[in-house]
């Protein structure tokens, strides 16, 4: 038959019930293929390290003293040449004998398996926070040794820098013993210094003091009147320019109303433009440029010749209204201003001249002493100042080191290993109840994918009531059933019994071939390494 007969769903799982035996024996023998392969699954136990990371060794801004990147940590730590000598330590990822001998591949897996994790903080100042490294391996010793094999680096950077940190301290030691003594030479002849320091302050000069103080006053003066005849000169300017201005703001009022004039001013802008469009990409030489050249010499001569015409024809006087005539007003008073402040300035300047004239005179002798004495002043304290501060600075230093990493520089430590890698007793992989439900789940969909591949062709054929009334058209009137006798029953169940019997067997002796099938596929090795 060429058409298949419309059937419920009811219909085609009564069908597959039918059939339920032989589902059964698939799905058994896939099944147990499946468990004999996930029970050779061998147990991978992981072994993690977690490392804080502290930012206190750059507390002191010294690049000396801290540490390199994480980054470079982390490739020293997957590089090539460290991983090749964990992988021929422990011998992982023995390669099949016979094959070509490949060391690159066995690291490459090594580098897949070791798994990095970085958290950053969600603080200031921004930078890594922790750091965990896991491997997994089918030995729980050689994941813990592998672990403890990748962060011995960050334990050289920590001896590293303990020792940068103890080299500087021993240092600053010698440079603050130096400085002291140098201290202890200079303090006397700077308490000299100071002592002579406060009797010449204690008995000022009155004539000298007054000397001083009208000296200021003339200098300050003096830069004053020189500051205003500026501020005179630039405001005369100003007004020439502004009283220009208010000249010729009749004639341009009136050209400005006029129409003709508004379009020349519009056309100019846009020729304008164009010849700046045009400047970017071509010379001068260029027909357009030329061109556009041209026409803006003929609009300038345009506008130049009605603005003649309206100075000429213009008699009206400027408006007196007009803001450029207030604003001329205001620089004019401004400029009055400023000319009395000059008047006041330069009287002020005469008084002080005259009663620096009427000071007595001092003896040279005195002012020489009082210099050489002040030089010399100046000279041990500022001696003195700069080693102590120095002295100070070096001692803060000295402090902040201390503090962040004791005497011998082991206290601090950039890198701290919070959780040591250990041995697990409990394995991490596979979760074999998972693999054992995907394996029975595998059996029955394959049991039942056998099953409706047998039943399909039978579909095609007349086996019912039902199928000789669509294919036939005629309506059953009876259904003579079939008459066995008690031998041929016998028989029949005999024949029965022998041909499932003979496909349990065929399925068992199948068994080792799904074994191989499913081994090959590698399905339950991946969803166990998940």
């Amino acid at each position: 038959m060429g058409i298949l007969r419309p059937r419920g769903l009811f219909e085609y799982l009564g069908i597959l019930w039918r059939k339920k035996l032989l589902v059964l024996l698939v799905a058994a023998s896939v099944s147990v293929a499946t468990f004999l392969i996930i029970r050779r699954i061998p147990n991978v136990y992981e072994s993690h390290a977690l490392i804080v990371i502290s930012n206190q060794g750059n507390g002191n801004n010294d690049p000396s003293l801290s540490g390199p990147p994480l980054s470079a940590l982390t490739q020293r730590m997957t590089s090539e040449g460290n991983l090749t000598q964990i992988v021929h330590r422990y011998n992982l990822y023995p390669q099949t004998p016979g094959a070509v001998p490949n060391p690159g591949a066995a690291v490459e897996r090594l580098r897949k398996a070791v798994k990095i994790e970085v958290k950053m903080r969600n603080y200031y100042p921004d930078g890594p926070e922790s750091l965990t490294i896991s491997y997994r391996c089918a030995d729980s010793v050689i994941a813990q040794r592998v672990v403890a094999d990748l962060i011995s680096i960050f334990d050289e950077t920590n001896a590293a820098i303990r020792r940068q940190a103890a080299t500087e301290i021993e240092r600053f030691h010698a440079q603050v013993a130096e400085i002291e003594t140098q201290l202890h030479g200079l303090a006397p002849q700077r308490d000299q210094a100071l002592l002579r320091s406060g009797i010449l302050n204690n008995a000022p000069s009155a004539v000298r003091a007054q000397r001083l103080a009208a000296t200021d006053s003339i200098g300050t003066l003096g830069d004053k009147e020189f500051m205003l005849i500026k501020q005179i000169d630039e405001q005369k300017r100003q007004i020439a320019e502004q009283e220009k201005l208010v000249s010729s703001a009749a004639p341009a009022s009136k050209v400005a109303s006029n129409s003709a004039y508004g379009v020349l001013l519009a056309r100019r802008a846009e020729v304008e433009g164009q010849i700046k469009d045009l400047a970017s990409s071509a010379t001068e030489k260029n027909p357009k440029m030329i061109q556009a050249r041209s026409q803006l010499a003929t609009i300038n001569q345009e506008i130049a010749r009605l603005e003649a015409a309206s100075g000429a024809n213009s008699g009206a006087a400027v408006n007196s209204a007009s803001p450029e005539a207030r604003e001329l007003r205001t620089m004019r008073r401004e400029l009055q201003r400023l000319e009395s402040d000059l008047e006041v300035a330069r009287r002020d300047l005469s008084r002080k001249t005259q009663s620096l004239k009427e000071l007595p005179k001092e003896d040279p002798n005195a002012g020489l002493t009082e210099i050489a004495s002040t030089a010399r002043l100046n000279e041990a304290k500022s001696e003195y100042d700069r080693l102590m501060g120095r002295y100070n600075w070096l001692m803060d230093r000295q402090d902040t080191l201390q503090k962040l990493f004791g005497n011998d520089g082991r206290k601090g430590e950039v890198f701290q290993v919070v959780d040591a890698p250990l041995a697990q007793p409990a394995p991490v992989a596979p979760n074999r109840l998972m693999l054992k439900l995907i394996g029975l789940g595998i059996a029955l969909a394959l049991g039942l994918l056998i099953a409706s591949a047998w039943e399909v062709p039978r579909l095609f054929l007349i086996r019912s009531d039902r199928d000789v009334e669509y294919y036939l058209g005629t309506p059953v009137l009876a259904v003579i059933p079939e008459t066995l006798t008690r031998s041929q029953r016998a028989r029949r169940r005999v024949l029965w019994g022998l041909r499932w019997l003979g496909l349990a067997l065929l399925l068992g002796a199948m068994i080792p071939v799904f074994v191989i099938v499913i081994d090959r596929a590698q399905i339950f090795q991946i969803l166990a390494n998940r």
